[in-house]
């Protein structure tokens, strides 16, 4: 079942303010990565395929407050 826009804003925002931790216990970049990309995809994969813009425009953003890009992401490849 995917979720309501009112349940993806709230998981976001958990996201979000679970950012500046998830980068303190993770230096390694690789291991910073490969945490965020999980917690990143279980959002995704429960947003409908038509608010998966908005999803992704809103991590951008929230990645992009904290000087990260999600082309930073080096286990991408």
């Amino acid at each position: 079942m995917t979720m309501t826009r009112s349940e993806i804003d709230t998981i976001l925002k958990e996201l979000e303010q679970e950012l500046p931790m998830l980068l303190e216990e993770n230096e390694d970049p690789e291991d910073f990565w490969m945490a965020f990309a999980a917690m990143s995809e279980a959002i995704e994969d429960g947003t409908d395929p038509e608010d998966l813009p908005y999803v992704r425009m809103r991590i951008d953003g929230m990645l992009a407050a904290h000087g990260l890009r999600a082309s930073d992401d080096q286990t991408k490849d």
